[in-house]
This record gives structure tokens, C-alpha cells and sequence, in this order.
């Protein structure tokens, strides 16, 4: 059967797919472990040149590490569910193949047996021709003998009878063969038609279905751009609040780049372009603020994460 054939590709195919997340998830353990032992790396050195330390940090990677255990459970609950729905569609689908090929195979049968009844009808039709003709011979050859007795000619024509009995009886059996073959006929074309309108009610629901999915896409894509520009402009009104300005930075900006933890933790600060001393003033303020807005949707927060910013200090 060709599902016994793409069963082992769909197989394939799951176990793909599940190495893949899997590759994915140690790829984010780890790349968490790497961050949290920067982070801790970064709180000794500070500890060492006498600066207090901010036990924040230590906090947030906890957070985050348990968010990913969470999200890790969350992901392979979701790979082992799809996997079982996939193996119950296969089952289903071969179920179906099978049904339909006893199907095929009964109807098969049933129409061998309606052809043969009907070769055997048109036989016996064929056979009691030849008899009517015979005895139709007979009568004329017994109508020339004019002194044969009444009883002879009443025999013949009961022959006569019969054979046309016969005749008209196979008849009525052939005529009954040739309706219940048309009747099969018919019947095929019907399904053949219904399995066709079901087939372009599948493709064109398959359709809709495709555009209300990338209708829902572009939704979300453009809600994504909104909130990017509502969060980049409350980060930008939190270094501003925490910006110490003077007159030397009057007219002037520059660019800083920011990476960010995703509860908002400030993980890296650092000069890009533009004047020195509004850059390290800016800095000065990312750092003060140590925490800035970050949003909970993940597609916001990677455009977030690693931001480069135009700092212009205001009067």
C-alpha cells in the first residue's frame, strides 16, 4: 500500500523535527549558562574595584533559567502531542485505504457475477432463437402435408409456444442483465462525481484557510512594529530621565548599543558613534537605571534585546 510507502518518510521526518527543537533547547541552556556566568564574572570584577554589588542580576538569571525549564517542558509536551496526532492521521489514512480496497474488490466480484449472468442470458436468448427458427421450419414443412391429423398440428404449435416462451423469457433475462449493468454504471459515475466536488470542496477550503492564516500573520507582524516603537521610546524617556547633562553636550548626540535580559535587566552597554562625552553620559544613565522597559512578547523582545539607540541630552 503507498501509505506502508511515505510511512517511513513521515517518520523521518518527525525525528527531524525533534532533533531539531531538541538542538534548540540545549542551545538556549547553554547560551543561558554562558550569560550567567558573564554576568557573574562582571559582578566579581566590580566587587573587586569596590563598588557595591547589586544582587539584581543573580535574581533575573534565576528567573530566566526557570522560565526556560518551563518553556523546555512546554516544548516537548508540544513535539510529543504532535507527534501522536500524526501517528493517529497515518492510522486513520491507512485504515481508509484498506476499506476502500475491500471495497473495490467486492464491486469487482459483483460485477464478474452480472457479466457472467448476462453472457449466459444472451447464450440461452441465442439457443432459443435457433429452436424458434427450427420449429418455425418444421411448420412450414408440416403445413405443405395437408392430410397430417389435427392432433400433429396442435403438437406443433405447443412447440411453436414454447420455444417463443423460452425465447421471450431469455429475453426479459438479458434485458435484466443490460438494466442492472447500467444501474452499476450509473452508480460508479455518481461516485465518481460526488468524490470529485468533495475533492475541489477540500482545495478550496484549503484556500480559505491559507489566507485567513496569512491575514493573521500580517496582524501580527504589524502589532510587533507598534509595540517595538512604544517600548524603543520608553527606554529612550528612562535614559533621559537618568541623563546628567551639561553645556559642552548642547547639540550634540551619539549612539549607544544596549542588549538587554528579558525582564529588562541592562546586560551590556557600550559606545557605537558620536560624541565621547554624551555617549558616557548616556552609559552612565543605562546603568543607572539598571532596568529598562522590555516587553513579555517574544517576538518584541528580540527586536529589543540588542538595541542601538540616538542619544541627544535635552535642556
Amino acid at each position: 500500500m503507498k501509505f506502508d510507502k511515505i510511512k517511513p518518510a513521515l517518520t523521518t521526518y518527525l525525528a527531524k523535527s525533534l532533533g531539531l527543537h531538541v538542538a534548540i533547547v540545549l542551545l538556549l541552556v547553554f547560551g543561558a549558562s554562558i550569560s550567567f556566568t558573564r554576568d557573574t564574572l562582571e559582578m566579581s570584577v566590580s566587587a573587586e574595584q569596590g563598588v557595591e554589588a547589586n544582587p539584581a542580576p543573580i535574581e533575573a538569571v534565576a528567573i530566566d533559567r526557570k522560565q526556560l525549564e518551563q518553556r523546555v517542558a512546554e516544548i516537548k509536551k508540544n513535539q510529543d502531542d504532535a507527534k501522536k496526532a500524526e501517528e493517529d492521521r497515518i492510522r486513520a489514512l491507512e485504515r481508509r485505504a484498506e476499506q476502500a480496497q475491500q471495497n473495490r474488490a467486492a464491486e469487482e466480484q459483483r460485477l464478474k457475477r452480472v457479466a457472467e449472468q448476462k453472457r449466459q442470458a444472451d447464450a440461452e436468448a441465442k439457443q432459443s432463437r435457433a429452436a424458434a427458427a427450427e420449429a418455425q421450419k418444421k411448420q412450414v414443412v408440416e403445413a405443405a402435408k395437408a392430410k397430417q391429423a389435427e392432433e400433429s398440428r396442435k403438437a406443433r404449435e405447443l412447440e411453436q409456444q414454447k420455444a417463443e416462451a423460452a425465447a421471450t423469457a431469455a429475453e426479459e433475462r438479458s434485458r435484466q442483465a443490460a438494466a442492472e449493468e447500467a444501474k452499476a454504471q450509473a452508480e460508479r459515475e455518481r461516485k465518481a462525481r460526488e468524490d470529485k466536488e468533495k475533492a475541489e470542496r477540500e482545495r478550496v477550503m484549503q484556500e480559505q484557510m491559507a489566507k485567513e492564516a496569512e491575514s493573521r500573520r500580517q496582524a501580527r507582524a504589524q502589532q510587533a512594529v507598534t509595540e517595538v516603537q512604544r517600548y524603543t521610546a520608553m527606554i529612550r524617556d528612562a535614559i533621559q530621565r537618568n541623563l546628567l547633562v551639561d553645556e559642552n553636550m548642547r547639540g550634540k548626540t551619539a549612539r549607544i548599543n544596549i542588549r538587554l535580559a528579558s525582564n529588562g535587566f541592562v546586560t551590556d552597554v557600550r559606545y557605537v558613534s558620536g560624541d565621547r562625552l554624551v555617549a558616557e553620559a548616556a552609559i552612565r544613565a543605562v546603568k543607572r537605571a539598571g532596568t529598562l522597559p522590555v516587553s513579555t512578547d517574544p517576538d518584541v523582545y528580540n527586536q529589543l534585546k540588542d538595541i542601538t539607540l540616538t542619544v541627544a541630552p535635552e535642556f
